[in-house]
């Protein structure tokens, strides 16, 4: 799988701005949700149209009550 790296910004309001080559790279629409998934050291930016495919890459397993807490966050919007 291609991966790239870029470098992006993080607004007054803790906005985040992935780069021009990130967006077009991922194919970003403004609007667009996506999934935050973080730790300390990372953090994953899953558009939501592809999580079911980033989930079954990493053969993530979680439990029904995570998964309807997941659901909950992501239909909130």
């Amino acid at each position: 799988m291609r991966k790239i790296k870029a470098i992006g910004k993080v607004g007054l309001k803790g906005e985040l701005y992935p780069s021009k080559e990130i967006r077009e790279f991922v194919g970003l629409k403004p609007g667009e949700k996506v999934l935050y998934i973080a730790t300390k050291e990372k953090l994953d930016v899953i558009p939501l149209r592809n999580l079911l495919k980033y989930y079954e890459e990493d053969s993530v397993r979680i439990s029904l009550d995570e998964f309807e807490e997941l659901t909950k966050e992501v239909l909130k919007g």
